[in-house]
């Protein structure tokens, strides 16, 4: 009866050390918080932009002595990010898309990743807390949107890392940081990144060159480019003015013999004078990202003929969208 009786006991006891292993297996406990990132208005067709959020962390140990932990810090592709890593991607209401990559250096070269996801590059923070301690510490996130996009539509874009798109986990040890992530993850530290993509439009111009005319005793035509790029989506109108040496709206080129009056179309006929009244004799479009040549038709008239010299006048080019 008495051996009996010791074998349950001596299974219990063995199960109860067991169990006070397990509880004491995880004493250190960290939670973090990180600020949003705004890129506020960017425009992506032309040039990158950058902005940076801060994370702040708190870690604990409830053990009676020092206690050793390697803490990761992952964040995946956000809820609009469509499994997207390298770069990541920000979506407007509509499902159009705007890339941004966040990183953990100023240069920009370190992807800020996850231990789950993606690129698999989590920022690691190796911490030493004596017993019942706490320490405390911050990084910063840097993130960019990506130059170059000429696809991107205007309006407003974000990605949510909320959830499981963000992960805290921590490899603890008795003796030393173990250098590597644990797979258990144990908190989140959620965050949105916002960012405004506004119409945008750049022109430029070629020189409208009648070359060497003799006498003016017919029509002398020549054609230059009116090049514009806008963000994809975006209408526009672009505009002439009259130049620098017009009569009302008789345009003229001056040179050493006095004034040559010229004209500007919008077509090849030339029966579509180009001006700069909106709805009226712009030329409109709308913007695809990319750029787009507008032929500029234009015609000297005949006319008595000045002295020999070089002719010429100033068009100012208006963008309206």
């Amino acid at each position: 009866m008495i051996a009996a009786l010791r074998l349950p006991l001596a299974l219990l006891l063995l199960a109860s050390i067991a169990l006070v292993s397990l509880a004491r297996a995880q004493n250190i406990d960290c939670s973090a918080t990180m600020t949003n990132v705004s890129f506020g208005n960017v425009n992506p067709l032309s040039s990158q932009t950058d902005a940076n959020a801060t994370l702040n962390y708190t870690c604990s140990n409830s053990a009676n002595g020092t206690r050793y932990a390697t803490v990761c810090f992952s964040i995946g592709d956000g809820a609009q990010g469509a499994g997207n890593a390298n770069p990541r991607l920000m979506q407007d209401a509509a499902g159009d898309d705007l890339f941004f990559q966040l990183f953990q250096n100023a240069a920009h070269t370190t992807v800020w990743g996850s231990s789950f996801f993606g690129v698999n590059t989590p920022v690691m923070v190796n911490v030493t807390i004596a017993r019942r301690g706490s320490t405390q510490g911050s990084a910063t996130m840097y993130g960019r949107v990506v130059g170059g996009q000429t696809t991107a539509v205007p309006g407003a874009y974000q990605d949510a890392f909320s959830g499981n798109h963000t992960a805290i986990t921590i490899n603890e040890s008795g003796t030393a940081p173990p250098g590597t992530c644990s797979t258990s993850i144990l908190d989140q530290f959620p965050f949105t990144v916002t960012a405004t993509v506004t119409s945008q439009c750049s022109v430029s111009a070629s020189t409208l060159d009648f070359g060497a005319v003799g006498l003016l005793l017919a029509n002398t035509d020549g054609t230059s480019n009116v090049t514009v790029q806008c963000a994809s989506g975006a209408a526009y109108q672009v505009g002439l003015d009259n130049g620098q040496h017009a009569s009302g709206t008789t345009r003229r080129m001056q040179g050493p013999g006095g004034l040559v009056t010229y004209e500007l179309y919008r077509n090849p006929t030339r029966t579509q004078r180009w001006g700069s009244t909106l709805n009226t004799d712009t030329v409109a479009g709308s913007g695809n990202g990319s750029s787009q040549t507008l032929t500029v038709y234009g015609r000297v008239p005949n006319q008595t003929t000045p002295s020999a010299g070089t002719y010429n006048d100033t068009i100012t080019v208006t963008v309206t969208y």
